[in-house]
């Protein structure tokens, strides 16, 4: 498998500035490096010009596989997300990446509802009207010759187990797969290791974070929102939550899966470079050996 690392800890997107102040892209990508990371995504405060973005990467022997893609299917014209897709796509063909990560952006009264969303419905007007979205972003990124996926989200419309399956249902997985964010899927109540048992075909590319059960279980005992799940610290160093990590990667093997595995902690009580390195040795100690980018 290879291995990379998001630089959402280093510049959070959902609480700019809150957390700490702006890094430098530079360091960010240095840091990364450093911690014997091969890989990384698309970060606020990165170079959106692709020569200074692609020399960036490959001076520190990086690649950049993927990036983040919102999209709002329920309140924004289609002309106004499939112009923001395209302008993504473009950019991250021009760096040599190979999937966009496709994702509801979460509106207040979902990003309210992270982590209890099962007392949410939605219409099925609602469901055809995002899938169709959704399909239409995916055609726009196979026309940059990128790969579609589709990103759980706690704080979204597509949070738990029963809203991804609806989704599922609307589009076959010869035109959509999943980037399986393993950590927003216990925050949304699912059961990740069966998500991949379950749907093999739809397995594309893996985001790994860890989820600290006690900092969940305060979210949803006091009824806060997503944000305020960020500010709690959720999200934790591999190894020390209640991720089954070695289960996950015995799944991942088992269905054949060889691609990314892109760690991600949207906020740490460390330094975003200790985050980075207590997780890289967690894997090491469990055996994971990487291939090149």
């Amino acid at each position: 498998m290879r291995l990379g690392f998001a630089p959402i800890t280093w510049n959070n997107e959902d609480l700019p500035a809150e957390l700490a102040a702006p890094v430098p892209y530079e360091t960010v990508l240095d840091e990364v490096a450093a911690a014997g990371y091969a890989a990384t995504e698309l970060g606020d405060g990165f170079p959106r010009d692709p020569v200074v973005l692609r020399t960036a990467l490959e001076t520190r022997g990086l690649s950049m596989p993927s990036a983040w893609c919102a999209l709002r299917p329920l309140e924004a014209p289609a002309s106004e997300d499939l112009d923001a897709t395209r302008e993504l796509c473009g950019l991250l063909s021009a760096v040599g990446a190979q999937f966009v990560n496709l994702a509801d952006r979460g509106a207040p009264e979902s990003l309210a509802l992270a982590g209890r969303a099962e007392a949410r419905r939605q219409a099925s007007s609602d469901w055809d009207q995002i899938a169709g979205r959704v399909r239409q972003a995916a055609d726009v990124a196979r026309g940059f010759g990128l790969r579609p996926l589709f990103h759980v989200h706690a704080g979204t419309r597509v949070e738990t187990r029963a809203e991804l399956e609806e989704l599922l249902r609307r589009i076959p997985a010869a035109e959509l797969q999943l980037v399986w964010d393993v950590g927003h899927a216990l925050y949304g109540g699912i059961d990740p290791i069966d998500v991949v048992r379950t749907y093999p075909e739809r397995i594309a590319y893996v985001h790994l974070k860890d989820v600290d059960a006690r900092a969940l279980g305060k979210v949803r005992e006091e009824r806060l929102g997503f944000a305020d799940g960020i500010r709690q610290r959720v999200f934790t160093e591999l190894g020390r939550g209640c991720l089954d990590v070695p289960g996950l990667l015995r799944a991942l093997r088992d269905i054949g899966y060889d691609g990314w595995l892109m760690v991600e902690q949207d906020s740490t009580w460390l330094s975003p470079a200790e985050s980075a390195r207590v997780s890289r040795e967690y894997l090491r100690s469990l055996g994971v050996q990487t291939r090149p980018a």
